[in-house]
Parts: C-alpha cells; structure tokens; sequence
C-alpha cells in the first residue's frame, strides 16, 4: 500500500524532452523549457505590466521609500534614491527576462550553464532562502493588515491579551493574525505561474485607484505640494549624506534583487521577446518608483500632519481614527501583499526547489514548502523597526549582485547570447566543467562579496569593525554585480569555456524572435529551429 501511495506522488520526466535522452538530468514538466507555440505562453505586454503593478504596489515597496525619510533624507533625496535603484536593478530584470522568454527555461536551469549542473544547487539555495525569508516577511505584513481590519470592526480586539515577552518583538495578537494571513494565502497558491495573469490584472485594477486616493489626501493633509516636500535632509547620526543616500538606493535595489534573477521563472511564458524589454524599464521604472514616491510622499505629510514620522502604512491608517478607512485600507494593502507574495515568493523558491528534487516537487508543492518554511525565518524581527529592515535589504542583497553579474557576464558577453538547450538537461555535458562545478563562477561570487565582508560585519552588530570602513556596504549589491561581472568575464578570457551549436537541435519553437525581429515576425517562425538571438 505504502508504495503505491508514494508512487502516486512521484513525479516523471517528460517523454520526448531533453531530459529523457542518454544522460539526461532527472526533471519535470515545471522544469522542460516552454515552446513557443505552447498553449502555456500567454503574457503579452499587459500580464508583463500587470506583474510590475502587482509587485510595485506593496506595502514593502511603500517602506522601502519611506524609511528614507525615517532615516532623514529630504523626499526629493529619498524619491531620487528610489529612481536610481530601479535604474540600476532593470537592467539584470531586462537581460535575463530576455533569455528566459527565448529559451522557455526557468532561473534554475538558467543556473546550469553559468555555475554547472551541480554548482547551480549553490545559487539557487541563495536565492531560494531570500525568497523563503521574503515570503514570512511578507505574510507578517499581511498579518498586520488583518489585525487593523479585526480593529475596525472590533476596536476591542485592541486588548487582545499578550502572552509573549516584549523581548520576541512580537504580540500575541500579531502572531494570531499572521497565521490567519497564512491560512487565507492557501488556496492562492495552488495557481500555476501561467494562470497568475488573471491575479494581476485584478491588482491592476484596484492598487492604482487605492494608491490615487492616498496620494490625494496626502496633498490635501498637508496643505499641497509645498509643505510635503519642503523639509530638508537632516541626519541626526553625523553619517554623511552621499552615504546614506547611496544606503537608501541599496535598500530600493534587494527587494527587487531576486525578480532581477528569476524574471525567467514568468518570461519563459511571454509570447514576444521584445516586451519583455520594454515592459521591465516600464514597469520597474516607472510603475514601481511611483509607489516608492506614495511612500515618501504620505510619510512626509503625517510628519506635517501628526507630528509623527511612520514608515508603516497601516500605521497610517490608524492615525485616521475612522474605522471605515482604517478596513478597507488594510483590505486593499491585504490584497497587494498577496499578489506580491505569490509572484515575487513563493514562485521563486518553488522552481528552485524543484530543481533539487524534480522528482517530488513541481511548483505547487514547493510554493506549499515555502509557506510552511517561511514561518521559522521570524519575520517580526525583521518588520521591528525601519533600521533592521534595512540592514536586512542590504544584507542579502550583497549575496545576490554577485549572481546577477555572473549571469550577465556569462550569456551576453562569454557566450555572445548563445545557449545549448539540450546540454542543459544532460550530464556529462559542456555544462558539466570541473565534475558539475563551473569554478569561474564561485572565484568570480566569491570576490564579489569580499569587498562588502566587513560592512556586513557592522550591520550585524560587530562594532569593533570602524564605521567609516563600512561605507562601501552602503552599495553592497552594485559593487558586487560590478566586480562579479569583471572578474567572471577576465577568468572566462583566461580559461575559455567549452561551447557548442548543433544545427536543429534548438527547442522546436523557440524563434529566437529578438530585437531585431517583430513580434508578427517572429510569431510567424513559431514552428522554425534557429539559433536564438
């Protein structure tokens, strides 16, 4: 009975992919590059844009701004911050969107031709725990929000008893609520990436009309434009103002580190490879900056307004005292987390998963593994305060340029934009290197966090380490994708790899439509096999 049972939930490798061939790697349907012509491809440029929505308008989006101006930038500072890491951050979301929409792999296997079909189980781990962190840190904030809407309906709710030590940074109440958030995220995530248009359409919709009427009544508050952005910068720790600035376009940069690495994870069901482009300086510059500029913009009008400086926007909603408001505003940031959650999160660490073991976890199980995980990465330490959610962007994100600037190096400039598809799932292969380890990769991530070691030492409390010695850190994850970049491409000039082309052997569908093709072009090739662009 028992191994009936277990068969049940075996997963197989696809017949006819390349994983069934001589060698091939064990795999899964999750995990088999997307066809062109499949049925699963999809998005087009609105579910391209709606994805960006849907993660832009967040309530950590919000406080990444905010906790500018908490920090003491001026908004303009704060909002110029906010701009220059989205910059920064399209381009890695740009270029590797673009090879998952070309090839129809997801960021896993993309992780086999740049650190070897062994060596790819180290990065996605990295970024698999940042995703897994991600989610607990999120479902805590959709906690949050359950606990405002319980609290305006029942403003007793407020003296829910405490049970737990003020030590935890945690209350009884919260810790009820985030569970509760758990519990209702659930259902959602049984979705397949290819259906999670539908969810961010519907974010589409209601976020932008919620963040409007914000913003309005952040005007109005404070009297209009003038006394909002009329204060200036003002750092009460002596820390020089390029420092703190540059911190705050770290801290904007992390959360979107992860989506610059995975964007193949939801690219390989776009239709066109040329609005996977445009759509990501779209959206990453454009649509998610102007949350970041709600979020300096209401901070700055409840400085002028209450006298009080909060970088939380359910804390915003209390200050109201109107317990209409206070509800539906936790429903809608309620709904944002949810849709930022499953499209940022629990996609990312299900397809990293599944990579370590494709024969038990397709992206379902894993979004399940994630959500159960997620709990013990006690995300209320990290929601405490504005300064340990900074430390806490800055820290990962110094772990996750250096990745982003291998990949870079190693598909536009080594490779010169070519990928053996079928290599990809076969072992021994070209993406096999040193017995599965491609080393160029691990000297090149290696250096590149070397720099920010002692930064990082600081932010986690080692004093002795001189504050002025930690002034790199406040870049950590621009300095590590520059000097990853360089070094991966000067030990790959050295040390050329192994390449190979096979004519007809590209995946039957993949047109290669690039930017110098039109969409209807390339549509038109959906049944060629050509060497992608």
């Amino acid at each position: 009975m028992a191994p009936k049972i277990v068969e049940r939930f075996r997963l197989h490798t696809e017949p006819g992919s390349f994983a069934s061939a001589s060698g091939g790697l064990p795999s899964n349907k999750d995990l088999d590059p997307v066809p062109f012509e499949s049925d699963e491809r999809t998005w087009t440029w609105p579910s391209l844009l709606g994805f960006w929505v849907a993660e832009a308008f967040s309530i950590s989006m919000y406080q990444v701004a905010s906790s500018s101006i908490t920090k003491g930038l001026s908004p303009g500072l704060a909002i110029t911050a906010v701009l220059v890491g989205h910059l920064l951050v399209c381009i890695p979301a740009m270029l590797n969107g673009y090879i998952g929409c070309i090839y129809g792999i997801n960021f896993p296997v993309l992780m086999r031709s740049t650190f070897g079909v062994y060596g790819a189980y180290f990065a996605v781990f990295v970024r698999g725990v940042v995703a897994c962190i991600w989610f607990g840190t999120q479902s805590f904030q959709g906690g949050q929000c359950i606990q405002t809407m319980l609290q305006a309906i029942w403003p007793s709710f407020k003296d829910f008893p405490n049970h737990i030590p003020a030590s935890a940074h945690v209350t009884s109440a919260q810790m009820l609520c985030f569970f509760l958030f758990i519990i209702i995220q659930l259902p959602l995530l049984w979705l397949h990436v290819s259906k999670l248009r539908f969810l961010f359409m519907a974010k589409t919709i209601v976020m932008p009309i919620f963040g409007m009427t914000l913003f309005i009544w952040a005007l109005v508050a404070a009297k209009g434009f003038g006394p909002t952005f009329s204060k200036g910068t003002n750092i009460k720790d002596g820390t020089p103002v390029a420092v703190v600035f540059f911190q705050c376009v770290t801290t904007t940069i992390s959360p979107k580190a992860t989506l610059a690495l995975n964007m193949p994870d939801f690219t390989r069901y776009a239709k066109y490879s040329r609005q996977v482009f445009w759509t990501q300086a779209v959206g990453l510059c454009v649509l998610v900056t102007l949350c970041g500029i709600l979020g300096v913009t209401v901070t700055s009008a409840c400085q002028e307004v209450y006298g009080v400086t909060t970088w939380n926007p359910l804390q915003v909603s209390l200050l109201w005292e109107n317990r209409a408001a206070q509800f539906f505003s936790a429903l809608c940031w309620a709904f944002a987390v949810i849709g930022t959650n499953i499209s940022a999160n629990s996609v990312s660490f299900s397809n990293d998963l599944s990579l370590w073991f494709p024969t038990w976890i397709n992206t379902r199980r894993g979004a399940y593994v994630c959500c159960i995980i997620s709990i013990a990465a006690t995300p209320w330490n990290i929601q405490y305060s504005a300064a340990s959610f900074s430390a806490f962007l800055g820290g990962y994100g110094m772990f996750l340029g250096p990745i982003a600037g291998i990949m870079m190096a190693d598909f536009w400039v080594l490779r010169k934009r070519h990928l053996n598809l079928a290599s990809l799932y076969r072992h021994p292969d070209i993406y096999s290197f040193f017995h599965g380890f491609n080393l160029r990769a691990f000297v090149a991530f290696v250096c590149g966090i070397a720099p920010n070691l002692a930064g990082l030492g600081r932010a986690t409390g080692n004093l002795s380490v001189p504050k002025t010695a930690t002034y790199g850190y406040s870049l950590s994850w621009l300095i590590g994708t520059i000097v990853s970049f360089s070094i991966y491409i000067l030990v790959g000039k050295i040390w050329p790899m192994e390449d190979k082309f096979e004519e007809g052997q590209a995946m039957d569908g993949t047109d290669g439509s690039s930017l110098g093709v039109s969409d209807e072009e390339g549509k038109g090739m959906g049944e060629s096999k050509v060497k992608a662009f």
